[in-house]
């Protein structure tokens, strides 16, 4: 991944140069065109020659560029968000089950003006609450002894509920997850952030708490509303997060991503065959 990061950077910086000489081509050229061609048609000619192919080359080295790198870098930025996020963070809340954790964000969430539902259901599944306020959307749900399977099960209820009961394609979503235990194979999850549709303008995001440690897993280290969402409700803290809320060293499935994404390669990638999770 290092290696083609440094490839990308280089084209992309040839790229950007190439573009604002040739704007500024372009702009010189349409500036002192009528003068050119006062003072001579060949010289004209081949100054209007030179600025096409200016232009073509520009929009020749931008496609190649996006083609290549452009669906690939948010995937790359996802798995280095991941990687270099903290370990996990301390909630400041004080409730020490499940239950009565969910209650107090739920009294929270409707103090901001969020409008809170009691058990929704979404295909199989069923959520303690959901709460909507415009295009925020706060989904909470107590789980025994949370694994993988619970987290992905959750998730794709949250999907349908979002994209087919509410025909959302906007917005920004936080599934909070709480449990007395979450085992590793759930907190791996944690710090997936899903985009749903072309331009990823719907994003999902996860928060597991563990009531019994006080932990809470999800991906802190990019300002989005999501992050702002589980810091206030969840965590019940400003933004930014205080050192004192946070624990810095990285957990196991960090330095694992980290290894797997050593073998990223774009061809994998394009053929569908490589996964962050």
């Amino acid at each position: 991944m290092n290696e083609l990061r440094k490839k990308q950077k280089k084209l992309y910086r040839f790229m950007k140069w190439t573009v604002i000489i040739g704007a500024v081509f372009i702009f010189v050229y349409i500036g002192v065109q009528p003068y050119v061609a006062q003072a001579s048609d060949i010289a004209a000619k081949i100054c209007w020659i030179v600025s096409n192919c200016v232009v073509v080359a520009v929009m020749v080295l931008v496609f190649l560029y996006y083609s290549k790198y452009g669906k690939a870098d948010s995937f790359l930025t996802s798995a280095e968000n991941e990687i270099n996020d903290n370990g996990y963070y301390i909630s400041s809340r004080e409730e020490t089950e499940p239950q009565a954790f969910l209650e107090a964000v739920t009294e929270d969430l409707s103090k901001c003006g969020y409008s809170v539902n009691q058990k929704v259901s979404s295909g199989d599944f069923e959520f303690d609450i959901k709460a909507v306020k415009s295009k925020e959307f706060f989904y909470g749900v107590c789980v025994d002894d949370l694994d993988g399977n619970d987290v992905v099960a959750y998730l794709d209820s949250v999907i349908t509920d979002l994209t087919v009961n509410s025909i959302k394609r906007k917005g920004n979503a936080v599934l909070l997850l709480i449990t007395d235990k979450a085992q590793n194979s759930a907190i791996e999850l944690s710090k997936m952030i899903t985009p749903i549709g072309r331009k990823g303008q719907l994003k999902i995001a996860l928060a597991i708490q563990e009531v019994s440690s006080k932990n809470t897993y999800f991906l802190g280290n990019v300002q989005t509303k999501c992050q702002q969402m589980i810091a206030n409700f969840v965590m019940n803290c400003d933004v930014p997060i205080k050192d004192k809320y946070i624990h810095r060293e990285k957990l196991p499935f960090q330095y694992d991503l980290e290894k797997k994404m050593e073998k990223f390669n774009l061809n994998d990638f394009k053929s569908g065959k490589f996964f962050i999770h």
